[in-house]
């Protein structure tokens, strides 16, 4: 009977043990998984993010020597990963992308493209990952640059000067045959519609042939400072007659202080003209006065030298009443002469038949 019991408190002991370990190893389990999800659930707080960039590539090669062309100025390069640090990379422009052509002589040369400064834990990729570029033996020019730019966009009565550019001169580079082919190097000022002031902008460098097609060349600069003087295209002096408002001009004298004014403008327009009508209200002006008036304005002149007169208005006095005393005088007097000559004709008679009667006697 004791080994019964005793058997059944070993089982349950060894039951009971059992029972810790399986609850020891569950918990565990437990944990790990929570620690698992846990970990997981900590990257994906932090978001991953994409973005371009554009880089400026960096051509290395013997430039004593030889030039290079065909390289483009900048690549794309993306980069993914937190947002953080693409942020930063942003921002920052660490990035540098070169290609390196150091040792290679002259012919058709093709070049992986390297990339420096970028985080480790972002992915990274250039675009495009060669490039193909001519290396040539160096030869180089010095030219002057004309300035071009589109006549349309000048106003209406203004014309340009002579452009004139900083630096006059640049120096090309290149194979010989490129900048043998070279006639000119143009500074492309753009111009503002209906420019109508003297600018300086800079201006993008281009080298053309004697057809006008551009030539891959080198530039000792790529930018000018090209200056374009715009002035009106001509000038007259015109002088200022006055139209009444609000009155009849035949009871205003107007005269203008100053008389003649200098319009600018287009030549067709002020060759025609030798006067300006420049209009005068009267209606609030009492036995004579002045006004200030603007000049008017006029297609095709740009403008004048003053941008008002001074326009000072007589009266002239009603001269219907003297004219009517006068008339009533003349009257009088002609009714006056006709009475006398009535009567000196009635005189005239009477003598006349008294002579008569005389003679008969």
């Amino acid at each position: 009977m004791k080994k019964i019991k005793q058997s059944k408190i070993v089982n349950l002991s060894i039951a009971f043990v059992i029972a810790i370990l399986l609850s020891s190893y569950v918990s565990s389990t437990r944990s790990t998984r929570s620690s698992g999800n846990d970990s997981n659930n900590f990257s994906t707080i932090i978001p991953e993010k994409k973005a371009t960039l554009k880089v400026a590539l960096n051509v290395q090669f013997d430039n004593d020597k030889y030039v290079v062309i065909g390289a483009p100025t900048t690549v794309q390069v993306d980069i993914e990963g937190s947002g953080a640090l693409v942020s930063a990379a942003k921002s920052r422009n660490d990035i540098q992308a070169s290609i390196d052509l150091r040792g290679l002589k002259a012919g058709k040369r093709t070049a992986t493209v390297a990339l420096r400064g970028v985080n480790a834990s972002l992915t990274s990729t250039v675009n495009p990952q060669k490039i193909t570029v001519t290396i040539a033996r160096k030869t180089s020019a010095t030219v002057p640059v004309n300035v071009s730019y589109n006549k349309d966009n000048i106003a209406k009565g203004y014309t340009a000067g002579e452009p004139t550019t900083n630096p006059k001169n640049v120096t090309i580079s290149g194979p010989k045959s490129n900048v043998d082919a070279v006639t000119s190097v143009a500074a492309r000022l753009n111009l503002p519609s209906g420019a109508k002031e003297s600018l300086t902008r800079t201006a993008q460098l281009v080298a053309l042939d004697k057809d006008g097609n551009t030539v891959e060349v080198n530039f000792s600069r790529q930018t000018v400072d090209a200056t374009l003087a715009i002035a009106p295209e001509d000038s007259k002096r015109l002088t200022l007659n006055a139209s009444v408002k609000n009155g009849e001009s035949n009871n205003y004298q107007i005269t203008f202080d100053p008389k003649t004014v200098t319009a600018y403008g287009s030549s067709d327009i002020l060759n025609a003209m030798d006067n300006i009508s420049v209009s005068v209200d009267v209606g609030n002006i009492r036995d004579g006065g002045t006004v200030n008036v603007k000049l008017p304005s006029i297609d095709g002149i740009v403008r004048y030298d003053k941008t008002d007169v001074t326009a000072i208005v007589s009266q002239i006095k009603n001269s219907n009443s003297s004219n009517s005393m006068s008339e009533s005088s003349t009257n009088d007097s002609s009714n006056t002469s006709s009475a006398t000559s009535s009567s000196a004709s009635a005189s005239s008679d009477t003598d006349t038949s008294d002579a008569k009667t005389s003679s008969s006697n």
